[in-house]
Parts: structure tokens; C-alpha cells; sequence
């Protein structure tokens, strides 16, 4: 931790002890770093229905410098990456996004095609990108998918 700078240690003391390891420390961590520009700089929430809290982080991808999503699941301390180069169904890149949090529905409506309902089990994460378009990270108890919702 002594090669941190100020905004990683301050950044590091407020991450849940659970996550440091595959936060500062883990093979996959070795091709991207945190991205600070958003706030809440982390969103919590029991994203694949465990029981147990996970977290969630903006990435860069150091090779390209694109944006993603980090999401690490307390149960098994496992990091997943979204974006910051893999295509998420809005491109590989969400530099777009500035506001994002916790999406707590049990579906998402899609007001364009016809208010077609499309149901979700656990929380999940919505990165908004206009106010009548955004992208929402879930669970679908297998793997995390994405899901664009337009209103």
C-alpha cells in the first residue's frame, strides 16, 4: 500500500476489508484500475442473490482505456468485468455514463417496445446514459448480463 497515492489510500481504507484482495491485489486487477470520476466511487447491493453484499467499481482497461464495470461477489471474493472492452449491448466503452446506482425493480419496463416487462431476481446496476435510454447489469443466476432499457 506504501505506492499508493493519496486518492488510491483514501480510496483503499474505505473499501470493505472483504473486496481488498481482488480490488488492489488480484491477477485480474493487473489490466485495469479504478476509474474515481463517478460518485458513489462504489455501489453495493446483494447483486447475485447470495445473501451476501457485493460491490461494484468503474474500470479502465489499461491496454485500451475504455470503461467498465467491476463487480466483486463477497461469497467467493470473484471479480467480474463488464465493458472496458467487451462489448456490453451499448459498446465496449461506457465513458458515457455519469449517473449510475442500485436498481431495486423486479422488472424493467421498455416503454418503446410496447411496455414489454422483462423480470430480474436480485438487485441490480443501471448506468445511465440519456434520460430516455440506460443499461442495467444483473444476475440472471448464472453469469452477469446486461439488458438495455429505453423509456
Amino acid at each position: 500500500m506504501s505506492s499508493f497515492s493519496q486518492v488510491d489510500s483514501l480510496i483503499y481504507s474505505n473499501t470493505p476489508t472483504w473486496a481488498r484482495p481482488v480490488v488492489f491485489e488480484s491477477e485480474l486487477m493487473k489490466n485495469y484500475v479504478l476509474d474515481y470520476s463517478r460518485n458513489p466511487f462504489y455501489l453495493e447491493a446483494d447483486f447475485n442473490g447470495d445473501g451476501l453484499i457485493d460491490i461494484a467499481f468503474f474500470v479502465k482497461s489499461k491496454l485500451e482505456g475504455k470503461t467498465g464495470i467491476l463487480i466483486v461477489n463477497q461469497g467467493k471474493n470473484v471479480g467480474f468485468v463488464l465493458g472496458a472492452g467487451k462489448d456490453m449491448g451499448m459498446g465496449s466503452d461506457i465513458f458515457w455514463c455519469k449517473t449510475w446506482y442500485v436498481y431495486r425493480e423486479k422488472f424493467i419496463f421498455n416503454f418503446k417496445d410496447k411496455k414489454k416487462k422483462f423480470l430480474i431476481y436480485y438487485p441490480a446496476i443501471e448506468l445511465v446514459k440519456t434520460d430516455d435510454t440506460s443499461l442495467v447489469i444483473y444476475w440472471d443466476k448464472k453469469r452477469y448480463k446486461t439488458h438495455i432499457k429505453n423509456l
